[in-house]
């Protein structure tokens, strides 16, 4: 059966500020959902699977709820029962013409993936596409991320998928569900007034009481926020390598390409190699992109890469939260192609200076200041930046300008690509009896970041979801070949090293009896 939810129940809630910031940085050429394709055996009947979510949205309430914005942006937007709540606006069937390949069924995915979520109504949709090759049934989800996260998104597949072909029934309220009543405008603005007051006075006295009660925890907070802004700064000032999907604002358009590898493959490179199964991912990654930057002409030697990681920092008791709980961390590596097995050594080392200086902690307590920003500055400012990129990412498109592929671009700065590593289940799930095959992790793009990586682990295999502006990236599977050329490398040098070590292990033990 779906697991239980223990996802909060209330009738309305304030977004925090990790959560408001992806609605504050969505525009129309970055909208910021996130999602998934979930690959199906046989074909799933629609109104069956209506029925299958409809029995299951009491225990995910968030996806009852809209956003509501609050008057002067005094506070965060508010989520409140939608009045007008109909699974039938967020749920929809796409019938694909017999014999489309893959690909071009992909290319539609992605034409209903890129398209922003209408605010009028809550914060997901989820689109059905039928008729898929192989007698399959794809289920593309589209949450945005102010709701979810990595981790909470797949905590949530839990909820909404089952663990078995015929699990038991879900366990209904014993009253229908009623929306609860909107709240006025002079409500909203009365709210957002009394919870700023409320947050600047607890902010204070909590302050005062920790400076007196635990004066060694602030000391150590004033060190993580020094070493937090010595780390942006570094970022902002420090050069990266030129990357054809970093030299122009992105547009709406989005393209995608997915691999599937053996999880026990990742654990064999890791006990061969050292490091973290996370390692072994971003050293295919890194030298998936160092070949593709060579191979277009790009000036690799000496320069660096820099990858953006979300790291998860939820507490054990915030596990089945929604909403956002993440960090960062930026590590470097060489951009030009270089052996694999000295990469992964070299980001296991990059990976492990970054966890010894606590550098994801500290960049968690530098965006925790955040909720001292008055949600009334925050707003114009966004606003204002995401008009510009739209407007920039619109004048790109309508120009045609692309950026060259010969190396010259004016110099870049902080991160070349997002790579999101999230852990799913290792149990097939199923929807109405069909089994779920495959699991595509989707990325939002945005700003100047116009490729992207999540990696998603379900049921005995690691997938990867590589998505990109065609106008920067279009020839994707390009990409896609040489990560999969990066892995097969490791994976010949992991086999290597295995029978070099069964050889050599007798002859060690033979010697140590003499």
């Amino acid at each position: 059966m779906a697991e239980t939810s223990a996802f909060p129940s209330l009738s309305s809630y304030r977004l925090s500020t990790q959560d408001a910031t992806f609605i504050y940085a969505d525009s129309q050429s970055g909208p910021l959902h996130i999602g998934s394709i979930g690959l199906f055996e046989g074909r799933i009947d629609f109104n069956a699977l209506l029925g299958h979510f409809d029995e299951r949205m009491h225990l995910v309430p968030r996806y009852r709820q809209r956003l509501i914005e609050v008057p002067l942006n005094l506070a965060h937007a508010m989520m409140e029962d939608d009045p007008e709540y109909s699974l039938d606006n967020h749920v929809h069937l796409h019938q694909l013409p017999e014999a489309m390949s893959e690909a071009d069924a992909l290319a539609e995915m992605m034409r209903i993936y890129q398209k922003p979520l209408d605010r009028k109504h809550p914060l997901w949709e989820l689109h059905t596409f039928c008729n898929l090759e192989g007698n399959r049934t794809a289920l593309l989800w589209k949450v945005h991320h102010c709701l979810v996260d990595g981790v909470s998104g797949a905590e949530l597949l839990k909820v909404m998928y089952d663990f078995r072909a015929e699990p038991e029934d879900i366990a209904q309220p014993p009253e229908p569900w009623l929306a609860a009543r909107p709240s006025s405008l002079v409500r909203r603005f009365a709210e957002a007034v009394r919870d700023r007051i409320q947050s600047t006075v607890n902010s204070t006295i909590n302050a005062a009481v920790e400076a007196v009660e635990e004066p060694a925890s602030v000391a150590e907070r004033a060190r993580l926020l020094g070493v937090a802004s010595r780390l942006m700064t570094e970022l902002a000032t420090r050069r990266i390598v030129a990357t054809p999907w970093n030299a122009t604002p992105v547009t709406q358009e989005r393209i995608v390409a997915w691999a599937r590898h053996p999880f026990a493959d990742f654990r064999a490179i890791r006990s061969a190699f050292g490091g973290s199964i996370n390692d072994v991912v971003l050293a295919i990654l890194t030298e998936g992109a160092a070949r593709y930057l060579q191979h277009h002409g790009y000036a690799v030697e000496g320069q660096q890469l820099c990858i953006g990681c979300p790291v998860n920092v939820r507490h054990k008791e915030e596990r089945s939260s929604l909403g956002n709980r993440v960090s960062m961390m930026f590590p470097t590596t060489p951009a030009a192609p270089m052996d694999i097995v000295e990469r992964l050594k070299l980001i296991n080392e990059e990976t492990e200076r970054i966890k010894a200086a606590g550098l994801a902690q500290a960049v968690d307590a530098m965006m925790q200041l955040g909720d001292a920003i008055p949600p009334s500055m925050i707003g114009p400012a966004a606003r204002a930046a995401t008009t510009m990129m739209d407007v920039a990412a619109r004048l790109a498109k309508w120009t045609d300008w692309k950026p060259r592929l010969d190396g010259f671009g004016l110099p870049a700065f902080g991160v070349n690509f997002i790579a999101t590593n999230v852990p799913g289940v290792q149990v097939q799930q199923y929807v109405n009896g069909h089994v779920c095959l495959d699991m595509v992790p989707l990325v939002p793009l945005g700003a100047t970041l116009g490729y992207g990586v999540a990696i998603f682990s379900y049921y005995r295999s690691l997938y990867f979801g590589m998505i990109a502006d065609p106008r920067v990236m279009p020839d994707i599977a390009l990409m896609k070949a040489f990560v999969d050329d990066a892995f097969a490398e490791l994976k010949r040098r992991c086999v290597e090293h295995s029978a070099e070590k069964a050889v050599q292990e007798p002859a060690l033990k033979s010697a140590s009896g003499r």
